[in-house]
């Protein structure tokens, strides 16, 4: 009998002690994890201090959007070293957008708080070139949203 009291004892402290096992395994687990895919190495954001993260919800802004592929940044390295008239590249970009996606036009934006800011700005100017310039002026310009 003696051996079944003691056996539940454990049990019981083992049961207790369980959280804070588990933080400690969670934390090893985490410093494992980002060791492997690199996060203890010095980089821009440890440099200023901040921890880096193991992103595991997907794209989101507050999260710094989205990692690059290898093209994208391979792109931006090469545009990098050319002068362009941006609003001729922010026409070329719609309209290339415009066919990969089968919508009338498309335009690149810093994220989702920065789409909502131009399409707002397009549902008060329109395609008025004057309104447009017109911005960030809202004078007698539609200035009201609504949400449903």
């Amino acid at each position: 009998m003696a051996g079944h009291g003691s056996s539940r004892r454990s049990f019981f402290k083992l049961l207790a002690a369980a959280p804070l096992l588990s933080q400690i395994a969670a934390r090893d687990l985490y410093a494992n994890a980002a060791k492997a895919v690199g996060a203890g190495k010095s980089n821009v954001y440890t440099r200023l201090g901040l921890k880096t993260i193991i992103n595991c919800r997907g794209t989101w802004t507050y999260l710094s959007g989205s990692l690059e592929f290898p093209e994208v940044r391979q792109a931006q390295l090469e545009a990098s070293e050319y002068f362009v008239n941006m609003l001729d590249l922010q026409r070329a970009v719609g309209r290339r957008l415009a066919e990969l996606t089968g919508a009338e036009s498309g335009i690149v934006t810093s994220g989702s708080a920065g789409a909502m800011a131009a399409a707002t700005a397009g549902c008060m100017a329109g395609t008025d070139d004057k309104l447009i310039w017109q911005l960030p002026d809202t004078t007698g310009l539609k200035n009201e949203v609504v949400m449903a």
